[in-house]
C-alpha cells in the first residue's frame, strides 16, 4: 500500500474550529499560520479547552470557527454569526475581562502557542482501529483529534512506530519535499471529549485512549526541511 496524504487541517486560533486544505505551506515553526492566534489572559495564560498551567479553559471555544481574511488576519465566527478580528471590545465581553486575541511572536516575549511539536499527524487505520474499540461503525471522527495531517494507512497505529524517523512528504516532479522528523506519540486530553458542530459531547474516547493506548493516539513532529504538502502526496518512512 502506497501511503498518501488524505487530510490537512489548519487551525487559526488556538482551541477553535480550523479550516480544512487542499494544500498547505510548512516552515520550521509548523503549518503556516496553525494556532498562530490565542486567547490571552492578563496573567499570560491562553485559552484552551482545559485547565493546565499554561491554559485557562473557557467553555464553548469548539463553537467558534477561524479562519483568516485576505489580508492575513483571524476571522473568529461565534455561533451566533458575530464575526470578531483581533481588537474587538467584544472579545472581553464574550469570553472574560482582560481577554486580547493575540498573535504569537517575539514581541510578545512568551512561550509559543503550541503544545509541543510543530506538526501532528495520525493514521487512517488508528482512527478506525478507535472506532472499533469505541464499538461504533464508523471510524473515530478526525475533528475531534485535531490533526494537521491524515495519512492513508493500512495497520492500526502503524505511525508510532516512525518515532525517531524521517517522513519525506511529496516531492514529485521535482518539487522540495516536506521532510520531518517523529518525535513522539501524542498524548491526548479532555478537548478530544467535547462538542463541536456536528459532533456531540463523547466521554468514552478518552477513557479507551487512556485504558488501551496510554492516552495516545498519532505522533508529533519537527520540520528537517520546510515545503509546501498537498492532498494525494506520496509518504514515505526512512
Amino acid at each position: 500500500m502506497t501511503l498518501k496524504v488524505v487530510g490537512l487541517r489548519r487551525y487559526p486560533v488556538k482551541s477553535m474550529l480550523g479550516e480544512e486544505h487542499d494544500r498547505l505551506e510548512v516552515h520550521e515553526r509548523g503549518v503556516v499560520g496553525d494556532r498562530l492566534w490565542a486567547l490571552r489572559y492578563a496573567d499570560g495564560k491562553l485559552g484552551s479547552g482545559k485547565n493546565h498551567a499554561r491554559f485557562r479553559r473557557i467553555p464553548g471555544l469548539l463553537d467558534h470557527y477561524a479562519t483568516y481574511d485576505e489580508d492575513g488576519r483571524p476571522v473568529v465566527t461565534a455561533p451566533d454569526g458575530a464575526t470578531l478580528r483581533p481588537g474587538d471590545p467584544r472579545i472581553p465581553e464574550r469570553f472574560g475581562d482582560g481577554v486580547e486575541l493575540v498573535r504569537e511572536g517575539p514581541d510578545s516575549q512568551r512561550e509559543g502557542h503550541k503544545d509541543v511539536s510543530a506538526v501532528s499527524l495520525v493514521g487512517t487505520a488508528s482512527l478506525r482501529a478507535l472506532g472499533d474499540l469505541l464499538g461504533d461503525a464508523d471510524p473515530v471522527d478526525v475533528r475531534r483529534l485535531r490533526k494537521n495531517i491524515v495519512v492513508e494507512t493500512e495497520e492500526p497505529w502503524v505511525e508510532e512506530n516512525w518515532v525517531g524517523r524521517e517522513i519525506v512528504i511529496g516531492g514529485g516532479q521535482g518539487a522540495q519535499p516536506l521532510r520531518l522528523h517523529a518525535v513522539k506519540r501524542v498524548k491526548r486530553c479532555v478537548m478530544v471529549t467535547q462538542a463541536q458542530p456536528g459532533l456531540p459531547v463523547d466521554n468514552r474516547v478518552l477513557k479507551t485512549l487512556t485504558a488501551v493506548r496510554g492516552m495516545c493516539i498519532g505522533i508529533h513532529t519537527d520540520v528537517v526541511a520546510p515545503a509546501d504538502v498537498a492532498l494525494g502526496d506520496t509518504v514515505v518512512v526512512l
